[in-house]
């Protein structure tokens, strides 16, 4: 103890040994200051920023880069990428670089932060692109502040260069909005009758009854199955009503060998709102029971859950097609499933005239002649139609409709 007590007598005598230990417990409070520091301006950034995280797997990604671009926000930024990806409708072909950017909006202080990881992809193997990630913060805001600009985007992507519904399609765990397919109206839909202005209507009133099934404790779901042969109109109507009602498409295929019951589940459940599920050719993928023939990694069972199951999705209406209603179970196609059953099927003469008036205006004479070569006859409104493109050039031959043979006019035409 002696020894103890002298050597540290003979320490802070020292000047060298008393500024070094000084030096010490001046880095100890310094470090200690920083973290308090630190500790506090994490407190106060909780408190006074909010921010919001997106990546461009979601729709939401695309309406805030449309939003941005409209409102010009980063029309000051210094730091630049050139660009292929589809950064929002009306790109200049360059989108902020990756990194933080500030800008001000009514009066507060936002910062995006673009982050791009080159090794993590998004999209189909095809048209695969980097995972992109923006951080959006605002300085004394809310998040309902973002949640708007997201909202205002998505109303300006509505409307703003679009030529028809826009189309999702399932990627994986999530709903990809590949483009927009062309707005088709439903009097370019040929059928004899007027079933086509009916489920129009009946889809049109679906898509406005939330209440009317709320007050009746129904679920808010409504199914139509689309029947025919192949080249009657299907896929068309499914792009018309879509185009009249202003919603969107989610087609699903459910064939997909990856596609699980709880995807699929999970899928529906999360489908684009103002959108409508379409499921093509099903037909293809279910001709029986589980136990059956089964070409599907989803089961019978699954879809059926998946349809009007306990967690189905609600609000939007579910349209599937097939080219042989007689090979579906009555257990898919019955009502609370398929509520609407609408048969395209061949067309006479009569309606046949009316595809011809669109391809050659104004030739009343030669639309009469057309309808009086096919009286008698029904063919498919695509039969009709490739033989008037084979003959687009020549009105007259495609009138008298000589050695119209369904099954060779587009060899012909080729």
């Amino acid at each position: 103890m002696e020894m103890i007590d002298q050597f540290l007598s003979n320490a802070l005598g020292s000047d060298f040994f008393a500024g070094g230990l000084a030096l010490g417990a001046i880095g100890v409070a310094a470090a200690v200051l920083r973290l308090a520091c630190k500790t506090l301006y994490d407190v106060m950034a909780r408190r006074i920023w909010v921010s919001l995280t997106l990546d461009n797997r979601s729709a939401a990604y695309r309406h805030f880069c449309v939003w941005m671009e409209h409102n010009s926000v980063l029309s000051h930024a210094r730091h630049v990428r050139m660009t292929d990806s589809k950064w929002a409708r009306g790109t200049k072909g360059y989108a902020p670089a990756p990194g933080r950017h500030w800008f001000v909006w009514c009066g507060k202080l936002c910062c995006l932060e673009r982050d791009i990881n080159e090794k993590a992809k998004v999209g189909a193997s095809h048209n695969q692109r980097p995972m992109e990630v923006l951080n959006v913060t605002v300085l004394f805001g809310q998040v309902q502040t973002i949640l708007d600009w997201i909202a205002e985007g998505r109303r300006l992507s509505s409307t703003k260069d679009r030529i028809g519904p826009g189309l999702h399609i399932l990627k994986g765990d999530w709903w990809d909005h590949v483009g927009d397919v062309p707005r088709r109206s439903v009097d370019t839909v040929l059928v004899d009758d007027d079933r086509i202005e009916k489920v129009l209507g009946d889809m049109r009133w679906f898509y406005g009854a939330s209440d009317w099934y709320a007050a009746r404790g129904v679920p808010w779901r409504r199914g139509y199955l689309f029947y025919g042969p192949p080249g009657t109109g299907k896929s068309s109507l499914v792009r018309a009503l879509a185009s009249e009602l202003s919603l969107d498409i989610a087609s699903l295929d459910v064939g997909r060998a990856t596609l699980t019951d709880d995807d699929l589940r999970e899928a529906m459940m999360c489908a684009p709102k103002g959108s409508l599920i379409a499921i093509e050719d099903v037909d293809a993928v279910f001709t029986q029971r589980d136990g059956g023939e089964k070409r599907s990694g989803v089961s019978f069972s699954g879809l059926l859950n998946a349809i009007d199951g306990v967690a189905a999705q609600e609000g939007r209406a579910l349209v599937m097609t097939t080219n042989h209603k007689d090979r579906l179970d009555p257990a898919l196609i019955r009502p609370g499933r398929a509520d609407v059953h609408i048969e395209l099927g061949l067309v006479n003469a009569v309606t046949a005239r009316q595809l011809f008036d669109r391809f050659f205006p104004g030739e009343p004479q030669l639309a009469l002649v057309f309808e009086e070569s096919l009286m008698g006859q029904q063919h498919s409104p695509a039969q009709i139609q490739g033989w008037l493109l084979a003959n687009s050039a020549d009105p007259a031959k495609a009138a008298k409709a000589s050695g119209f043979d369904p099954m060779q006019h587009a060899i012909e035409a080729r």
